[in-house]
Order: C-alpha cells, then sequence, then structure tokens
C-alpha cells in the first residue's frame, strides 16, 4: 500500500521543480554593421569597395602600363594596354560615381 501511495503521490503532487518559473533571460545582440538603416549599410559596402578598387587598379593600370611598354610596336598589344589602363580608370570612375549617387541620395531622401 505505500508503494502504491508514493507512486500516485509522485505524479499527483506538484514537484517543485516543475512548480518554478525561471526568471526570463534577456539577449542583446549588438548591431555589427554599426548602423540600423539601408543607406548606412550602403555606405559601408560602397566604403570597403572603394578600399578594395584603390590598390586593383593601381595593379591594373601597371599591367596596362607593361602592356604598351612591351608591345614593340605591335599596334594590337599597344591597343590591349591602353583598353587594360581604360577599363581600370572607368571602374574606378563607376565605384567613386556610386558613392556620389549614394549621398544624393540621401540628401534627397532625408527630410
Amino acid at each position: 500500500m505505500i508503494k502504491m501511495f508514493s507512486f500516485v503521490n509522485l505524479f499527483v503532487n506538484e514537484v517543485s521543480a516543475f512548480g518554478d518559473e525561471p526568471e526570463p533571460v534577456v539577449v542583446t545582440i549588438d548591431n555589427p554593421a554599426g548602423c540600423g538603416d539601408f543607406g548606412c549599410v550602403a555606405d559601408n559596402i560602397i566604403d570597403g569597395l572603394l578600399g578594395l578598387a584603390i590598390p586593383i587598379v593601381a595593379i591594373m593600370v601597371l599591367i596596362g602600363g607593361f602592356q604598351i611598354m612591351t608591345a614593340g610596336g605591335d599596334v594590337e598589344k599597344l591597343k590591349t594596354g591602353k583598353k587594360t589602363v581604360l577599363f581600370a580608370a572607368l571602374g574606378y570612375a563607376v565605384i567613386l560615381l556610386a558613392k556620389g549617387v549614394s549621398l544624393i541620395m540621401r540628401s534627397l531622401l532625408t527630410p
């Protein structure tokens, strides 16, 4: 009878571990981007691209200059070197324009 009472008592009575409600845990996550709106994120991406573009443009201009210097009278190699320098400059100009467009859009949309 005692075994039966103990077994029933186990399920009927409230166990204190299940009765306690834990304190709610508040989890805060810091914003890794450092900003809260899309314009700020776009500016951060464009700034990162500008930082990557400067050494790439320098390397491409050096490669284009090397192609021009080693053309040795070959018109096709000379054109290839000129195109390399031109496209490197145009690529950098596009990235600079992206920064300018971002600034213009931000100034137009900010009240």
